[in-house]
């Protein structure tokens, strides 16, 4: 028979009457708790008998004083076997009694609740400020500028969804948490033991929570691991158009453009996305941003979030639709020198942005034999 066993983090500290009935529950079946962290709990192999199980509040005191109550608390025939890491900069020692006889260890329930009430309280302020956060945190991101929904869908490879459904997952636990906390607070105020409720109900909870909430983790160092195993980006297959092709013909045919900016990323959801920025000696920029999506609903939504950005930039754009059978929807946006050329073929989305006068015809018709060529 082995030694010991491990199994996921029972239940939260701030129901010790359900944890309780679960360690009283374990230690008929011939197990008592060892160790218990935040994930895993750890139980080592004791004849099967009836135990009392109760929990306490860790208490700040010397390490003297705290030997001295673990020697009286032997005394009276209960036995300090672990103690569990809590949540909330708070930990329990967890009691164990096999003597049907021997006193509890509170017979006072006012002093029980007490004892509980400094824990009780403080993750009854950590739930409200988490639930705070949860809502603060989504009204921030709505009105600071950045990243639109849609970038930020693109660029973050589908895990933010995994996010939120973390931060929604989270939100539930402290609303649960609350819930039982006013309930347990109560109860101990007019002197009464905690009902634990359905234990087994509540450990299958907060063991499904822990795995959902590794699951996240996990999904997200794979996120981040990603790009170690990614291959050697197919530019090629993108349309591109060079600051040299833009400026022949002109009285801009020999000046020269340095690089000044260049991403390449690739995502579940956007499986190649390239931008460069080229400058000019005299402050002329020139850019480039082709991707190739996923979904053709996710290509529209891009050329559509792009031509509203260069209208709301430029609200006096001239727009000139482009016909041309290589795409499915072209169109040509201009004020002043700027100019924005935007295209679309199937789940291929293709922009040009200058800041100078030229014609861009040329450009049009090779992003045309481009993107017809990647079909």
């Amino acid at each position: 028979m082995k030694q010991k066993k491990y199994t996921l983090r029972p239940l939260e500290l701030w129901n010790p009457s359900a944890i309780e009935k679960w360690l009283e529950d374990e230690a008929a079946r011939g197990w008592q708790l060892a160790d218990c962290g935040r994930v895993l709990a750890t139980f080592r192999a004791v004849a099967p008998e009836t135990y009392r199980v109760r929990l306490q509040p860790q208490r700040s005191e010397t390490p003297e004083a705290r030997r001295e109550r673990g020697e009286t608390c032997r005394e009276l025939g209960w036995d300090c076997t672990a103690v569990i890491t809590g949540d909330d900069d708070y930990d329990c020692e967890v009691f164990y009694c096999n003597d049907p006889s021997a006193p509890e260890l509170d017979t006072d329930p006012v002093a029980r609740g007490w004892a509980w009430e400094k824990p009780l309280r403080h993750s009854w302020r950590v739930a409200w400020v988490v639930l705070g956060l949860l809502v603060v945190l989504p009204l921030v991101k709505a009105v600071c500028p950045g990243q639109s929904a849609l970038d930020y869908l693109l660029n973050e490879n589908l895990f933010w969804l995994l996010w939120l459904a973390g931060l929604y997952l989270l939100g539930i636990v402290m609303l649960r948490r609350l819930w039982y906390l006013r309930r347990m607070r109560r109860q101990l105020a007019a002197g009464m033991v905690p009902d634990p409720g359905n234990w087994r109900r509540d450990r299958r909870w907060q063991q499904t929570v822990i795995v959902l909430f590794l699951v996240c983790w996990g999904m997200r160092l794979a996120c981040i691991a990603a790009p170690l195993w990614r291959t050697e980006p197919d530019v090629a297959s993108l349309p591109y158009t060079a600051p040299t092709a833009l400026a022949e013909g002109t009285d801009k045919e020999y000046w020269e453009f340095e690089i000044d900016n260049y991403i390449y990323r690739s995502t579940a959801l956007a499986p190649a996305r390239s931008g460069s920025q080229f400058r000019g000696r005299q402050g002329e920029c020139v850019r480039n941003a082709a991707d190739r999506l996923r979904f053709t609903s996710l290509a529209k939504a891009l050329y559509r979030e792009r031509a509203a950005d260069f209208q709301r930039d430029h609200p006096d754009a001239a727009e000139t639709a482009v016909e041309y059978d290589a795409f499915d929807e072209a169109l040509l946006l201009a004020e002043g020198d700027e100019q924005l050329f935007l295209a679309r073929k199937g789940t291929v989305v293709y922009a040009l942005w200058v800041d100078f006068p030229v014609n861009l015809s040329g450009s049009i018709e090779h992003a045309a034999a481009s993107l017809a060529a990647l079909q």
